[in-house]
């Protein structure tokens, strides 16, 4: 099949869409970088815990004089998030013998503790929602918190710069993994902000998507169904070539010059690239250097996806604004967000 497309530079059309009503959004907490930086001077040890689509982590960090040092770190890989209960099982007693901290990366929708949506963790879900109600709070006792996955990001990725010294007035986050979201921090907020279920336009759906968005009931062909790595890219391909892969291959096919990938990602990238202005234009970022955007997630660890990001991103009519990603601030902000949201929210 001849995969020679050619891709628009600017759909002025999908970046009004992120002022429209489709934009799922709520504050989650007050949080501000420079009060975190001085909640890091207190000696303490906490545990974080990183719930990710394919992957959950935990760790124990130490706290004290402006840093945040991590001792020990545990991992589990699986798919639909199978054996991730047991996992937090035995993190939960070691949080309790400890009398540690806890502080949770959740990448699912929340109402407070609990979970009340996922997509991308089905057995996860159902064997939580068995056991603890899908409530963390049941499970972990004691000092916890726990964010999306967008939140802890944000957090995490102001304080770093704000140890960096780096004085930034409005950031925002986004994670394109499994799936996609973001959040903002403005004016001491921090908002989640559900990027991905935004209806996608025509001219940024080349391959002709067809899966509907699904959540809460929405019919339409999504941003996150061309963007996301599980839910966009290799969904995509499986129906293209009826062959299964998964993100870490056909990243690597990307970068080789596969046709097929190459337009995958290039998709995904300039709908990125769309929806990362139409949220600055949501929440009125300022026109300078102290406007920030975070980039995190699996499909921004591929080189050649972060060149193509930028290159859209100044292709595109926006604030003027630095572009970071994660990965140059820490191997993980997400769960270090964890840590320092469980420090920030409990004396």
């Amino acid at each position: 099949m001849n995969y020679d497309i050619s891709l628009p530079l600017h759909v002025p059309e999908q970046i009004a869409l992120y002022e429209s009503s489709h934009l799922l959004m709520h504050d989650v907490c007050r949080f501000d970088p420079a009060q975190a930086v001085v909640k890091l001077q207190t000696s303490r040890e906490v545990m974080a815990i990183d719930i990710g689509g394919d992957k959950i982590r935990g760790a124990i960090f130490s706290v004290g004089d402006g840093n945040l040092t991590k001792l020990d770190e545990c991992s589990l890989q699986s798919k639909g998030g199978a054996g991730y209960l047991s996992f937090l099982e035995r993190l939960a007693e070691e949080a309790k013998a400890g009398d540690l901290g806890v502080g949770i990366s959740s990448a699912t929708k929340l109402e407070g503790t609990r979970i009340t949506r996922t997509v991308n963790l089905p057995v996860f879900f159902e064997e939580f929602r068995r056991k603890y109600n899908a409530d963390y709070e049941n499970l972990f006792r004691g000092t916890l918190f726990v964010a999306n996955d967008t939140i802890t990001g944000i957090c995490g990725a102001s304080t770093h710069l704000a140890l960096q010294g780096r004085d930034i007035q409005d950031l925002a986050f986004f994670i394109c993994a499994s799936g996609l979201g973001a959040s903002v921090l403005k004016d001491e907020t921090a908002t989640h902000v559900e990027v991905g279920h935004v209806p996608l336009m025509d001219s940024l759906n080349p391959l002709g998507q067809t899966k509907p968005c699904g959540v809460e009931g929405k019919d339409y062909v999504c941003v996150e169904r061309v963007t996301a790595a599980r839910a966009g890219i290799e969904d995509l391909y499986l129906k293209q070539t009826g062959e299964a892969k998964d993100g870490k291959t056909l990243g690597r096919m990307y970068e080789e010059g596969d046709a097929l990938s190459t337009v995958l990602y290039e998709t995904s990238a300039l709908a990125l690239s769309h929806a990362t202005v139409g949220v600055m234009n949501r929440y009125s970022f300022s026109d300078s250097d102290r406007s920030a955007v975070v980039f995190h997630g699996g499909n921004l660890e591929i080189e050649k996806y972060r060149d193509e990001l930028i290159r859209n991103l100044m292709e595109l009519p926006r604030a003027r604004s630095q572009v970071i990603f994660s990965r140059d601030l820490s191997e993980n902000v997400c769960l270090d967000g964890a840590a320092i949201l469980s420090v920030y929210h409990h004396p």
